[in-house]
């Protein structure tokens, strides 16, 4: 099987995955994921035939549509055995294109156990929202605009990611009492998601209109000042982001990639790593924490629930498959 690397402009411009990826002294996450493809088993319905049939009988349109695609061959189930040889969790599935089109790739290591006499066990949720995160992706390779002109989840997406990452700076901070400093935060980071992860097709008007919808706090003079200080520092990768963001308070001046991935990582799970940077991850992490599953953290569950028309998600989702 002739396999080549794709990576998304999404996830090939990832600060968190290239850390990830960029190992020294051994293999790094892609070769690793590459050759578990090679060698590795390849689940069948029959090996894990009880959360199969499962995740079969749910009748909501994207899990149906998640099923066809593994039924399909585009999405595959990796199971490995051997735990050095294992990809991190951090990674839970990748997309590589192949000569019969894209195919995205489900690490199971983690996730599937085995009984005394060789029978396979996984639950039933979880192998839903593996499938359903794995569909997404996978749609995403064939036909990113369907993501990058949707309006709904352009809306919906900056909302929840803002939450996601403002909760990990109040927790540590203490920032959210401070109401200007609070929204001048939000503002950059609104712009920075819809810009350099969610990758918008959309007027720069537009996209100011989105990044400040928020603003309680802030005057024109103000707003002026905070546009002045995103395009001064522009910030294309996540670290970049972090050195603007900790110029809003003396309280932020520790603040660097290496705190801010680790609280993230520990609050939200090892699983929703790549979510700091990456659309396709964060739609993951975001439809897990709505199913109540505990891939990702349901600490987090609030966040999600409580967005603006998330009843809508999972049909708009349906739009990039």
């Amino acid at each position: 099987m002739a396999i080549k690397g794709y990576m998304e402009s999404s996830l090939s411009s990832s600060e968190i995955f290239k850390g990830i990826n960029d190992v020294e002294g051994g293999e790094n996450t892609t070769q690793k994921a590459i050759n578990l493809i090679k060698t590795a088993k390849h689940l069948t319905n029959e090996d894990i035939e009880a959360a199969y049939i499962s995740v079969k009988q749910i009748t909501d349109t994207l899990t149906r549509e998640a099923v066809k695609a593994f039924d399909d061959g585009r999405i595959v189930l990796i199971y490995n055995n051997v735990p050095n040889l294992s990809v991190t969790q951090a990674v839970p599935f990748i997309t590589f294109k192949t000569r019969s089109g894209y195919t995205t790739y489900v690490f199971m290591d983690k996730y599937v156990s085995m009984s005394r006499d060789g029978i396979m066990n996984l639950q039933a949720p979880i192998l839903r929202d593996l499938l359903t995160g794995a569909l997404i992706a996978n749609g995403l390779k064939k036909n990113y605009e369907a993501l990058s002109t949707n309006q709904y989840l352009q809306n919906v997406m900056t909302e929840i990611y803002t939450k996601f990452f403002t909760r990990i700076l109040n927790r540590q901070f203490s920032i959210a009492a401070d109401k200007i400093t609070f929204d001048s935060i939000q503002y950059w980071i609104n712009k920075f998601f819809l810009t350099r992860v969610f990758g918008a097709n959309d007027s720069p008007e537009n996209i100011e209109t989105i990044s400040n919808k928020h603003f309680k706090y802030i005057d024109e003079m103000k707003y002026e000042e905070l546009k002045q200080q995103y395009a001064d520092s522009n910030p294309q990768v996540i670290s970049e982001l972090l050195a603007l963001v900790k110029t809003a308070s003396p309280r932020m001046k520790s603040l660097n990639l290496g705190m801010f991935l680790s609280d993230w990582m520990n609050y939200y799970y090892i699983p929703s790593t790549l979510a700091v940077d990456n659309i396709e991850y964060l739609i993951f992490m975001t439809l897990t924490i709505l199913a109540g599953n505990n891939i990702i953290s349901i600490s987090a569950s609030d966040i999600v629930k409580e967005a603006k028309n998330i009843k809508s998600l999972r049909g708009e989702l349906l739009k990039l498959v």
